[in-house]
């Protein structure tokens, strides 16, 4: 049963690691204006990287839900952690998982899940037990009902939005200068939503003029990682709606063109859903007047790039004739 103490989490080596307090975990890279249409305008088009030093955005949240539950005592008497996710969250459990004191996973995954996803998480043996699922989240609720287990629900966790208005907001106002009133626009991709929704409240509670946009695929579409409207409303719990002043949908074509097209100036090389949130800041801004475009000269437009793109060369190559996206 699980025994650990605070000192014994945070002492741990993984959790030192990937613990985002007091770290400058994000990068900026400024596109060329091969990919910036407004560049004669003098907005900075910016791609924000978090991966360079953690293995994704979802670690910041997976570490600020599991120490909230376990400082509430929700990890009492458990042995086994069950999430439902698309990846990303469910790599970052796996790796924080030990520290906590679990001596098991169990993860449950849609099956439009990329293999070179999946099979990083197999190769934890049997330490991660590897489900898909037409209903995940379904699944995963019913198995955490089981004696010694837990669900941890990313889609209604309110430490995963408390994560991202903790680290995450901090963080782009400090990779992008400090100055949080050049920031013009953020632009984030939905799938779980506690990034937009926390992200937004660390803006509005900073009394920011900062536009947030939220990106979503086109209705009955799927990007990994992101989900369209009627997905987000069967799963989603966050009350992320009064955090975002847009929304924005994007095609699945479109999101990995994007990508692929990033991956000419981008390094490290980003995912899909970097694709899509650059999408719906190019729609957002295509829809400005001139006049709206110059108020913003010498002003940030940014995109968060919430992963690596090497997973995902298969759907690319799958998705994409040789010519689309590049440049």
């Amino acid at each position: 049963m699980n025994h650990r103490t605070l000192e014994q989490i945070l002492a741990d080596p993984i959790s030192q690691a990937l613990n985002p307090a007091g770290k400058q975990f994000m990068e900026a890279r400024v596109l060329p204006s091969e990919l910036n249409p407004f560049a004669k305008y003098d907005v900075k088009v910016v791609a924000l990287i978090p991966f360079a030093t953690f293995p994704h955005i979802k670690t910041v949240a997976a570490w600020q839900m599991m120490l909230e539950d376990f400082e509430g005592g929700l990890y009492e008497g458990k042995h086994t952690i069950v999430v439902d996710s698309s990846g990303n969250t469910a790599h970052a459990v796996v790796r924080l998982a030990r520290a906590f004191g679990f001596k098991k996973v169990v993860t449950v995954m849609s099956s439009d899940v990329p293999e070179s996803k999946t099979a990083i998480l197999r190769a934890f043996g049997d330490f991660v037990d590897v489900r898909h699922a037409a209903k995940p989240a379904e699944a995963a609720r019913e198995e955490g009902e089981k004696p010694g287990y837990y669900h941890l629900n990313q889609y209604g966790h309110r430490g995963n939005l408390r994560a991202h208005e903790l680290y995450t907001g901090p963080e782009i106002v400090r990779t992008l200068g400090g100055d949080i009133s050049q920031i013009a626009i953020v632009s984030i991709a939905m799938g779980s939503a506690g990034t937009v929704a926390g992200v937004g409240r660390f803006f509005k509670h900073a009394h920011s003029k900062t536009i947030i946009l939220g990106v979503r695929p086109v209705l009955g579409e799927q990007v990994p990682g992101a989900r369209d409207e009627k997905k987000i409303k069967s799963v989603v719990t966050l009350p992320w709606e009064e955090s975002v002043d847009h929304l924005r949908e994007v095609t699945r074509k479109e999101s990995f063109a994007r990508t692929r097209r990033l991956w000419s100036f981008i390094e490290p090389q980003p995912g899909p859903t970097s694709g899509l949130a650059w999408g719906g800041l190019d729609h957002l801004m295509s829809g400005y007047s001139s006049e709206q475009l110059e108020a913003l000269s010498g002003k940030y437009a940014a995109f968060i790039c919430p992963d690596d793109g090497r997973f995902y060369s298969g759907p690319i190559l799958a998705e994409l004739d040789p010519d689309q996206g590049t440049v």
